[in-house]
This record gives C-alpha cells, sequence and structure tokens, in this order.
C-alpha cells in the first residue's frame, strides 16, 4: 500500500501500486487519476495525467510518466483533487552484469583407448577462463567412456 508523500522509484519493469488507503477517508471513492501540474501547483494547468482504471491495482512503468517524474496529486471523478500527493522519480539505470569470457581450453587431450593404457584428459588450468557447459558435459561423457572400457577389459 502506497503511503501518502511516499517517493517511488519508477523504471522499466511494471510496478503494482495499491492507492486504496489513499482515498478520500469520508467518501471512500475511488481514486481515477493521476495528475502532474507545472511547478507542482494545482492552481496552474495539468502537465501530464496517468489514469487510474483500478486503483487496488494500479500497474505502471516508465513508459506511463513520458519522461514526466515529480510530484503527482491525487485525482478522484466524485471527490476532485485529494489532499495526497505521491512523488515519482526514475529508477536508477541497471548496470550491466559482469560476463566472464569464455574461450575454448589452450590444450585438450582427447583420451584415446589403447590395448594397454587410457591417456587421461588434461587440461592446463588458465585463470578467470570457464569451460561452457557443453564442453563440459561431453569431456566427462568421454572421460566416463574411457574408465568403463578400461574397466571391462580388466
Amino acid at each position: 500500500m502506497v503511503q501518502p508523500g511516499e517517493t517511488i522509484e519508477v523504471g522499466h519493469e511494471p510496478l503494482v501500486l495499491d492507492l486504496v488507503n489513499l482515498r478520500n477517508p469520508d467518501t471512500f471513492n475511488p481514486i481515477t487519476g493521476l495528475r502532474r501540474y507545472k511547478d507542482d501547483n494545482p492552481a496552474k494547468r495539468v502537465e501530464w495525467v496517468i489514469g487510474v482504471p483500478n486503483d487496488a491495482y494500479l500497474k505502471i512503468n516508465d513508459r506511463a510518466f513520458g519522461g514526466k517524474y515529480g510530484r503527482y496529486f491525487l485525482y478522484s471523478e466524485k471527490d476532485g483533487l485529494l489532499e495526497h500527493i505521491i512523488i515519482f522519480i526514475p529508477a536508477p539505470a541497471a548496470t550491466p552484469a559482469e560476463t566472464a569470457t569464455t574461450k575454448p581450453p589452450a590444450e585438450t587431450v582427447i583420451p584415446t583407448v589403447t590395448a594397454e593404457a587410457t591417456t587421461p584428459l588434461t587440461q592446463t588450468p588458465t585463470p578467470g577462463i570457464q569451460a561452457p557447459l557443453p564442453g563440459l558435459i561431453a569431456a566427462a561423457a568421454i572421460g566416463i567412456c574411457g574408465l568403463l572400457m578400461t574397466a571391462g577389459k580388466r
């Protein structure tokens, strides 16, 4: 539930707001709009309106504001301008997540089965580089096949 005067960060992901407790306590009529006025002064012209079809479940994101963040006054079609405000600000820009670059290992020896011995799978470890999951699965499958073939010959 949104509280009077609350500051809400709005980003690309939709937010769901419950505005019911901001209704006029005498009439309890629903809130039908959020209005932004020039210079935050309700006596001046309306700059931006966000319609509120359901004040118990208002789903909004940054596109609803058209870049016009700031103080919004609550409005009811039956009661007119209400005394409560909500301050909307843009959410901080998401920083790109760190990604590790995956490169194939510098040297890979594929195990071969001979009549006498099996050459083990070896890799030269390189700090900060991880093998991709499909490569690990293939290497594990080859290793298991080599072990099973060696065990079967004994």
